[in-house]
């Protein structure tokens, strides 16, 4: 206990000499708390690592116990039969030992006609290897055969091998020699095996999937056999005296004598012999020249996505080839930036080292799916959290916090609705708090700019992005809930709502012009600066596209202020609304006195004035102090609601329809048709009153004629429903039930394909029935 507190003394007297140290305690405290998690990680992995290995361990003993054991009771069973054969057959014994004497003598000549028969077999071996020319991107069509045949030819020299072992030195050498040749036919073909395997993914890309297939087989069929020879030679010495009496010509003698091939491990072995090699040349292309080298490091992810997705089809599953290629990949890539890693690397240098090493994780572990437990050591062992980690974080941390207290602030300030909103030259409503939050960003990314890094200008931008987008959804449901709590119980809450959701509306048409702004002066202006690359430019037009996105974002969120608006201003005409096509609904035409003295009779509708009285007391209001632009969208998006809330009453219990009611239609039209025409284009107006035109003639249509209306509705209203026809049908008080199915089932036979087709552009009409 003593050394350990001494040491950790000493280090701490050494790190506070001075009395102005103590100022450092803190940051001292913050990089002594990642140095332990960093360590605290690596032993987490490593522990992980061989936890996994001694599972795997365990598992594959257990799985041998389990074949030893059976093989034990099957040879001890064998064991039996043997003895009780010597007490049932008379002279056993005998014709036991004439019986193996027949076996050895034969066994001998087998032995004599293969080695006779060797050399003519290499021959033919010899001669597929040199028609497959060794091409390991050609199809090498004799591969399987050439391992089938050594395979046999091995076998054969192990067997007799192992016998010869009782024999003498001189006959051993005589073997030896006549299986010398063997042996370098086995090197060759070893060779080109190995080829293979040091080259998977070259000979994938080159289109040779088959020979990969066929490779593997040769390994797998092989590992199988060498599974099998350690198990029996992990047999106990009893158990080997059994295999040995009971399998003398049998499949077990043959395993007992056959080398183990350890493909598996060598498959290992020449996968980072591979790994290394390509590590090596994309260095050799590039010397002395590690920011290009860097830009050029794109097919590491390439290769393992290759591996994971294309070679695993190839070769079996127990063998875990993606994580193989990763453990060898990712150490060429830890030794590589180690290297580039040292004390004269430059610091624009190092923060691409550190962005470069940020992309490699993100894209192993999120976009390829590899477990970070596979990715040890991690590149540059952790340290990119003490160069551009904290530099990141510091810029989001600064900008997360500015912004919550920007929002605490004017959310409060919505909430309550003490005072007026602000108000521009103009008289445009907005917000004051959206030019401070604009001035601190514009702040931020200057500070990135200056470390001439695009990289971490990009990752400044993203952050930028998000606290836009955020604002503008904090913003929209802040707006929708104080307008839902106005519209149930406008007594309970502040007044001023309109007038700050024009002010919200107004704000995000700046904070468009803002964020363009931040493109043109900031992003697009140091292009020389910032942009030295093919990727770099990728990195400005992904930051760009990020902007813009936040831009559309703030178009998109003064819409939804729009429709919010709206929303507000049905809501208030509702119970108007409610009141069509109910007897209530029905007025009289007006007299009115012309200035000369002269009587002049004026479409009478009271629900419809009530409503035309709504809307002019909220249109005052928009069009002083809302944008002009977004004043347009909201006359436009007024015309749809009201139209679809017109329409829709019909649906309303008690409506009914008759041709009193064409009378009043046009009354209601002839107070609306101008009151929209005075804002927008009467073209367009005239065309979205189309509907009410149809509706008019649905009144009195014979079943001819609702088929002809129903088709004119289709033409220009895509996205119309028949049930449309149907409210209006039903409405009538001239068609009973039947005459009602009637006509339905008339239009729907002759406009079946019309029915199906809703169009592109949704109208007003989907409102209706979705």
């Amino acid at each position: 206990m003593g050394e350990p507190s001494d040491s950790a003394i000493s280090s701490l007297a050494e790190l506070l000499r001075y009395p102005d140290d103590l100022a450092k305690v803190p940051a001292i405290k913050e990089r002594l708390i990642r140095d332990k998690a960093a360590i605290e990680l690596q032993i987490k992995s490593g522990l992980q690592t061989q936890l996994d290995t001694t599972l795997n361990g365990t598992r594959n003993l257990l799985d041998a116990k389990a074949l030893v054991a059976s093989l034990g009771e099957e040879l001890q069973h064998l064991n039996i039969l043997c003895a009780e054969a010597d007490n049932l057959v008379p002279g056993f014994q005998q014709i036991n030992r004439v019986s193996r004497v027949r076996r050895n003598f034969l066994a001998v000549e087998d032995v004599i006609r293969n080695l006779k028969e060797l050399p003519s077999q290499l021959d033919e071996i010899e001669a597929m290897i040199e028609e497959d020319g060794k091409d390991i991107f050609g199809p090498m069509t004799n591969f399987l055969t050439i391992h089938f045949r050594l395979s046999r030819l091995r076998d054969f020299q192990d067997q007799t091998m192992a016998q010869a072992a009782k024999a003498g030195p001189a006959q051993q050498h005589t073997l030896s020699k006549h299986f010398a040749r063997l042996n370098s036919v086995v090197q060759e073909f070893e060779a080109i095996l190995f080829d293979i395997a040091q080259n998977l993914l070259e000979v994938l890309r080159e289109g040779n999937a088959s020979l990969i297939v066929r490779w593997a087989k040769i390994i797998d069929i092989d590992e199988r056999l060498d599974t099998k020879v350690k198990i029996l030679n992990s047999a106990s010495d009893s158990q080997k005296e059994l295999a040995a009496h009971l399998s003398m010509n049998g499949s077990n003698a043959l395993l007992t004598s056959r080398t183990l091939r350890n493909y598996d491990d060598k498959l290992t072995e020449y996968i980072k012999l591979g790994a290394q090699d390509v590590f090596r040349n994309c260095v050799t292309a590039f010397p002395n020249d590690p920011t290009t080298l860097l830009d050029n490091l794109y097919w590491i992810m390439r290769d393992i996505l290759a591996a994971k997705v294309d070679l695993t089809t190839c070769v079996p599953e127990s063998w875990k080839i993606t994580e193989r290629f990763v453990a060898a990949y990712h150490q060429e890539t830890y030794v590589l930036f180690k290297s580039l890693l040292t004390q004269d690397t430059e610091a624009g240098l190092l923060l691409k080292i550190v962005r470069w090493s940020q992309k490699y994780n993100d894209t192993m572990t999120n976009e390829l799916k590899i477990p970070k437990s596979q990715l040890t050591p991690p590149l540059l062992d952790g340290q990119e959290h003490e160069i551009l980690g904290d530099y990141m974080r510091l810029i989001c941390r600064k900008l997360d916090e500015w912004m919550q207290t920007v929002a605490r602030s004017e959310f409060t300030e919505f909430r309550e609705r003490k005072k007026a909103p602000e108000s521009d030259p103009e008289m445009k409503y907005g917000l004051e708090n959206t030019p401070i939050v604009f001035q601190m960003l514009n702040q931020q990314i200057n500070v990135s700019i200056d470390s001439a890094e695009i990289r971490v200008v990009s990752g400044v931008i993203h952050e930028c992005k998000r606290q836009l987008i955020n604002r503008q959804e904090q913003w929209l449901s802040t707006l929708r809930e104080e307008i839902q709590k106005s519209n149930a119980s406008p007594e309970d809450v502040p007044g001023g709502v309109l007038e700050y959701s024009i002010a919200v509306a107004n704000d995000q048409i700046r904070g468009a012009d803002y964020t363009e702004n931040i493109i043109e002066r900031q992003i697009n202006t140091n292009v020389d600066v910032l942009v030295h690359s093919d990727g770099d430019r990728d990195l400005q037009s992904r930051m760009v596209q990020e902007l813009e996105d936040a831009m559309d974002g703030f178009i998109a969120t003064s819409k939804s202020c729009i429709t919010e608006l709206v929303g507000m201003v049905m809501y208030d005409i509702q119970p108007s609304l409610a009141g069509l096509f109910k007897q209530g609904w029905y007025s009289p035409p007006v007299q009115t006195t012309a200035p000369d003295g002269s009587m002049a009779t004026e479409p009478g509708s009271v629900i419809i004035q009530e409503v035309i009285n709504t809307f002019e007391d909220y249109s005052i209001e928009l069009q002083d102090h809302l944008n002009p632009d977004l004043f347009s969208i909201y006359i436009d998006d007024l015309l749809d609601a009201t139209l679809a809330g017109y329409l829709g009453a019909i649906q309303t219990k008690g409506s009914t329809l008759s041709e009193r009611s064409i009378e009043q239609i046009k009354s209601d039209v002839a107070l609306l048709y101008p009151f929209f025409t005075a804002f927008t284009d009467s073209e367009y107006v005239e065309a979205q009153f189309a509907s009410i035109e149809i509706l008019m003639a649905l009144i009195t249509a014979d079943k001819f004629e609702a088929v002809e209306e129903f088709r004119r509705l289709k033409e220009s209203f895509p996205d119309s429903s028949l049930k449309f026809v149907e409210d209006v049908l039903r409405a009538r008080e001239d068609l009973d039930s039947r005459a009602t199915k009637e006509y339905l089932e008339a239009v729907r036979s002759a406009c079946m394909d019309l029915i199906i087709n809703t169009g592109d552009q949704p109208t007003y009409f989907s409102r209706l029935y979705n």
